[in-house]
């Protein structure tokens, strides 16, 4: 199976972040990747910006997608069967990105979790309503042992009006995850403003791309030329520790 040719001005551009750590990358399990050329076409163009550890984050949610340790695994092993050959020195793994509810809880409960590494387990809310529950549920993650990774806090329309959610979150001791999409300006103004100002105030401690199809590099190679995202380059973040485990 041969990757899809993608644009050779994308070489090396996301190098010093060398891990991706949200991304929609394992075939027909979610809203990404629909099949292994998709996943393929997503793996040769990270590859080729730098890229060289994926950690593949599907999404689990009971309303929508019902994943769980066994289809993530099963639609890992089918992409790693070809990427092991043609990009031997690219480690992929998987992970999930949790909806924070009551489905979510009952994981937590059972210990049924697929962290990015150790404790780090990457989290999400609603992108329109302010869940009043968030809150209790990072909680229970931290009370549990493990470190909440919060998902794109940019894109939480309920919190844009009210910067104080993203302080209140903020100091429960969580990691803000903000997307690579963001910063190149995929879903609008107000996202990559509210990005931006994260990173202004300090509170990003990990990089996404959350792509889902090659189609969106476009906005990729935005984001890398965006002097917020060169300002980040000089940090440890959450990429760069996971990079080395």
């Amino acid at each position: 199976m041969i990757p899809a040719v993608t644009d050779p001005d994308n070489n090396e551009i996301l190098k010093s972040l060398g891990c991706d750590l949200h991304i929609h990358v394992l075939p027909g399990i979610d809203d990404g990747a629909q099949n292994l050329n998709d996943s393929l076409a997503l793996v040769d163009a990270h590859y080729r910006a730098g890229i060289r550890k994926i950690i593949a984050t599907p999404h689990i949610r009971m309303d929508f997608f019902v994943n769980t340790q066994e289809s993530i695994h099963n639609a890992w092993l089918r992409l790693t069967e070809i990427t092991r050959e043609q990009y031997p020195d690219l480690v992929i793994a998987y992970a999930a990105e949790y909806f924070a509810d009551d489905y979510f809880l009952t994981l937590l409960d059972k210990r049924e979790i697929l962290p990015l590494a150790g404790n780090y387990v990457l989290v999400e809310t609603s992108l329109r309503h302010d869940l009043v529950y968030f809150g209790d549920i990072i909680r229970e993650m931290i009370l549990k042992g493990y470190q909440p990774v919060i998902a794109h806090p940019e894109r939480y329309k309920a919190w844009h009006n009210n910067p104080e959610r993203y302080n209140e979150i903020y100091e429960l001791g969580v990691i803000f995850q903000i997307n690579l999409l963001s910063i190149g300006g995929a879903y609008g103004p107000t996202e990559q403003i509210m990005a931006e100002r994260l990173i202004q105030q300090g509170w990003i401690g990990a990089l996404g791309s959350d792509l889902h199809r090659v189609s969106q590099y476009k906005y990729i190679k935005q984001a890398v030329e965006n002097p917020y995202f060169k300002s980040l380059r000089d940090l440890k973040l959450l990429n760069h520790t996971l990079l080395s485990d």
